[in-house]
This record gives C-alpha cells, sequence and structure tokens, in this order.
C-alpha cells in the first residue's frame, strides 16, 4: 500500500476517534479507504446520468460560513433548483434541502461547485426516476 498524508481539523479527528472506538473499523486508515471507495462509487454513479434527471441535494454547513460562493451557485443554477428549503438546525448550523430538475449536465456542474466550496461540511443528493 501507498502511504498518503492527510489534514483534518482537530475536532474533525477528535470525533472520528470517538466513533473508531464503537465501530468496527480496524483503523483510521480502514474508514478513510472505506469513505474514498464510496465517494468514487457516488462520482461514478453521477458519471453515468445523462438526460433530464430529478434529484434532491442535502448541504451542511456553519452558518457562520456561508460565504458569497454558496450564495452564487445557488442563483448561477436557478433554473435547475424548483424548490429550496432552508432550515436552522441549532445555534451554528444550517441544513438547506435543494429539490433539482434539469439537464443531467446542470446538475453535475451544480454538484461539482457545492463539492469545490470548502465552507460546507456534507453535501448529498440523491436520484429520482423520471418515468
Amino acid at each position: 500500500m501507498v502511504i498518503v498524508s492527510i489534514s483534518l481539523p482537530e475536532d474533525l479527528l477528535s470525533e472520528l476517534d470517538n466513533v473508531l472506538g464503537k465501530e468496527w473499523y480496524a483503523s483510521r486508515s480502514e474508514v478513510i479507504r472505506h469513505a474514498v471507495r464510496k465517494y468514487i462509487t457516488e462520482y461514478r454513479s453521477l458519471e453515468k446520468i445523462e438526460g433530464e434527471v430529478m434529484a434532491t441535494i442535502t448541504v451542511l454547513y456553519d452558518k457562520r460560513e456561508k460565504g458569497e460562493a454558496q450564495l452564487r451557485l445557488q442563483h448561477e443554477f436557478g433554473d435547475i433548483i424548483s424548490t429550496f428549503l432552508h432550515s436552522h438546525m441549532d445555534d451554528t448550523t444550517c441544513l438547506e434541502v435543494m429539490v433539482v430538475k434539469g439537464q443531467s449536465r446542470r446538475l453535475k456542474e451544480l454538484i461539482d461547485g457545492m463539492k469545490a466550496n470548502r465552507e460546507i461540511r456534507q453535501i448529498s443528493f440523491a436520484l429520482m426516476g423520471i418515468e
């Protein structure tokens, strides 16, 4: 195996160590390998879609960190975002859910833009079939 060095915020590493004590993973490395495999699977499934799609995109971020990049993306992709929900989860955390309908190319561009935004803590999406 190749050794790779990564940087993590201290609080994220602490959370990982807490979870490791409760889960079946043997090491931090095993958790990271699993996360990378999951990411690659998600990437491949997104790359395969074509044509008109419907999806939900869920984003979690610290409200003190939401910046212009995310606002700009949401406006830039207003043509495919049909519904937008914003919820305050606690004093510092916000959750946003977007319902998206449009060309798969636009969905991919929106997701790529959000993944590139360092202010976003988590992003997930679910594709829906159009019949």
